[in-house]
């Protein structure tokens, strides 16, 4: 499978980053639960200054085990003492610089940090936080922000915020589920029922005792057993009266989504 998307808007995201010589930092945002899949080398290949990377929704996350990279922190948005250590992370990129133009008279330096990273991260969410204000349209889906945006955060600090720009190609088909199941993949480009039965599969592997806690479930099921449990579970009956599968499938992408399942890692 290898997915295509790159319509005209993200490749001029990609040119405002490569292209920008304004810009004094880069802040890519990842999911946390696939810190390193959710990542998109392509957006700063060519910018020659500091990258900090945020990795968000650790709330959803399991995060035992895990790689942190390099210049990577995570947090979440829900957490108010998130923002100081975002802040402080900031603030050491720049101490010497502002030190050093605080010297040549600058009191007040101001620096220009664009916010990148694939659809649905959490780009959006993240300025509002540091802004501590809800300027940006926040939507859990991918594609709500078309165009760049500046925000001030404080005296110091201003975030361009840029519309989602997803790589090129996907040859993994595997990645490509897992994008779709932290919502990086608009969940109409791929099969549903071939990402929920792919999700229920990696869940049964490595999160079997919260399947079975949310779901009753009291021996392994195989995808279209589990399935018809649900449907019956929460009554997802057809005019028919025959179980409504469809409607089965959607309801636990959803449950996968936001991660009311289990908390995960998809780098497992």
């Amino acid at each position: 499978m290898a997915i295509n998307w790159f319509p005209g808007h993200m490749a001029r995201t990609l040119r405002d980053i490569q292209g920008a010589q304004n810009l004094d930092l880069i802040i890519e945002v990842v999911d946390a639960r696939a810190i390193h899949i959710s990542s998109n080398p392509e957006l700063t290949l060519n910018f020659k200054k500091e990258i900090l990377t945020i990795a968000l929704k650790s709330d959803l996350a399991d995060l035992q085990n895990v790689r942190i990279p390099e210049n990577t922190i995570v947090g979440s948005i829900k957490d108010r003492q998130f923002k100081n250590k975002i802040i402080n992370a900031i603030d050491n990129i720049f101490v010497h610089k502002i030190t050093k133009l605080k010297s040549k008279g600058l009191l007040v330096p101001q620096f220009y940090i664009m916010v990148v990273g694939l659809p649905n991260v959490g780009k959006s969410s993240l300025i509002n936080f540091l802004a501590s204000s809800n300027k940006l349209i926040v939507e859990n889906r991918p594609g709500v922000t078309k165009t760049k945006q500046l925000v001030k955060i404080n005296q110091n600090y201003f975030l361009y915020d840029s519309p989602g720009v997803l790589v090129k190609k996907i040859d993994n088909e595997v990645d490509g589920y897992k994008l779709a199941l932290i919502g990086t993949i608009k969940k109409d480009v791929l099969p549903l029922d071939e990402v929920v039965s792919w999700g229920y599969q990696f869940l049964k592997n490595n999160y079997m005792n919260q399947l079975e806690s949310k779901y009753g479930m009291t021996e392994n099921l195989d995808f279209y057993a589990f399935m018809n449990l649900v449907c019956e579970k929460y009554k997802f009956i057809r005019s028919d009266l025959k179980l409504d599968t469809d409607r089965g499938i959607d309801f636990i992408f959803n449950e996968m989504l936001n991660g009311r399942i289990a908390k995960v890692n998809y780098e497992k």
